[in-house]
């Protein structure tokens, strides 16, 4: 991985991890704690806890690894509080990759980077730069300036029927009754249908249906 060097911040540079996966942030505290300019202010397991303890804490970066539309989404609400994203996932499907850049994540990377290159990204990121590996970067620039394909493609055809129903105002359990199908399935199909259309939540999944005419 290519990646720019930046030097030992002039300030303390504070984080905030995020992970399901105890073993995971017991790591990257680790790796960042060794760093005199980085101090790691909290964990959280999910994105809806990153986003209170960001409230509190107000941290320069998150480092997170999240499900895509809850990356996305928690990327966006802790931006009003000053502070950077770096996903640091091993998520790198273009749909992902293309959201998290959507949503304003600085920084991408995956579990398979070294020390290193996590420190670096934090540091970069902290001071307003952008941090992608060439892997993504190259990847980003075709997804970004290729001419668009239309998102719907994305979808099988349960889906697209499912996304149809709900843009004409159906409710999950509506959706399941006529589906003939669990209400519990029809919410796995609209989460599956969130991610790859690579948008914050139901309601702009509804929305975008609507203005491709669907």
């Amino acid at each position: 991985m290519t990646l720019v060097h930046y030097e030992l911040s002039t300030r303390l540079v504070t984080v905030i991890v995020v992970d399901a996966m105890p073993v995971m942030r017991d790591g990257i505290r680790t790796v960042l704690a060794g760093e005199p300019d980085i101090k790691v202010a909290a964990e959280a397991a999910t994105g809806r806890d990153a986003v209170q303890l960001a409230a509190g804490h107000r941290p320069d970066v998150l480092v997170a690894d999240l499900p895509s539309n809850e990356l996305a989404a928690t990327c966006r609400e802790v931006q009003r509080f000053g502070t950077a994203t770096v996903a640091f996932t091993d998520q790198q499907d273009d749909t992902s990759v293309l959201a998290a850049i959507r949503a304003g994540v600085l920084g991408h990377l995956p579990k398979s980077a070294s020390p290193d290159d996590l420190v670096r990204a934090v540091r970069g990121v902290a001071g307003g730069h952008v941090i992608f590996g060439a892997h993504v970067a190259d990847r980003v620039t075709r997804l970004l300036f290729s001419k668009p394909a239309d998102p719907l493609d994305r979808l099988t055809p349960r889906e697209r029927e499912i996304l149809d129903l709900m843009a004409v105002g159906l409710s999950n359990p509506a959706i399941a009754h006529r589906l003939r199908v669990t209400a519990k399935t029809i919410r796995n199909y609209a989460s599956g249908i969130v991610t790859k259309l690579g948008v914050p939540g139901r309601a702009e999944a509804i929305g975008l249906a609507r203005n491709l005419g669907q």
